[in-house]
């Protein structure tokens, strides 16, 4: 059974919080959820763009193409948060990969429903307006900062984005709620692999983290941050 938006209590997802009730049963009628396993693709890059997708359950990741055969991370996403905006405008492109990290349930809104949407409700285009500054912002001081970072701090950076965008375990605080593979964490980092692990294993003998298989315990998150600059990513 479809799940109607009038009665959905993801209170923070864009649609629910800021369209108005007379608008949300046509975007009950016309929107598709889609179950997807962990490395299923839900948009690619280049691919012209028919709407925007909010994430009802699960985690997403965001990515470039930076080299043949890699790719860059820009973007960690959850429950609630919307995909697929960056390809508004201009061609109509999605110029970003969005991959579920694991099993995960998106909604799809088609394009042309979405702008009537928008059109309709000036309290959901002002706050999308202000989410979309927010994250070019974040993005931009994100890459400047990346560009005159050594390693350690880029795994620093790296890991405080994760703990942004996912948080901790809510039975332990300093357990990380999801902790990427070491590869995707060089992927954010835009650093090597084995700089990585090189990286997290002298975080490790300096009390900050402590590994256990592929995740990752945050003893001092001050001090990450103090690498840094404090800043949170």
């Amino acid at each position: 059974m479809k799940r109607k938006c009038e009665t959905c209590t993801h209170f923070n997802c864009f649609i629910n919080k800021y369209c108005s009730p007379e608008w949300k049963p046509l975007i009950n009628h016309y929107k598709v959820t889609d179950d997807y396993t962990p490395g299923s693709v839900i948009f690619s890059e280049g691919d012209s763009v028919k709407g925007i997708f909010q994430i009802y359950t699960g985690k997403i990741k965001v990515v470039s193409s930076y080299k043949t055969n890699s790719e860059r991370i820009v973007r960690l996403a959850k429950t609630e948060e919307i995909l697929g905006h960056r390809g508004l405008g201009g061609k109509m492109i999605y110029p970003v990969t969005a991959i579920a990290l694991e099993k995960s349930q998106v909604t799809f809104i088609p394009i042309d429903i979405f702008y009537k949407t928008i059109k309709a409700n000036p309290e959901l285009s002002f706050n999308l307006l202000m989410f979309y500054a927010d994250e070019f912002k974040t993005s931009e001081k994100r890459m400047k900062l990346m560009g005159l970072m050594m390693a350690k701090e880029k795994v620093a950076a790296s890991i405080l984005m994760i703990i942004k965008a996912f948080g901790f375990d809510k039975k332990d605080t300093q357990l990380l709620s999801y902790t990427p593979s070491r590869k995707e964490i060089s992927a954010i980092a835009g650093i090597t692999y084995e700089t990585v692990i090189r990286e997290l294993s002298i975080l490790e003998k300096s009390g900050v983290i402590i590994t256990k298989g592929k995740s990752l315990r945050i003893l001092n998150k001050e001090y990450l941050e103090e690498l840094c600059n404090n800043e949170s990513f």
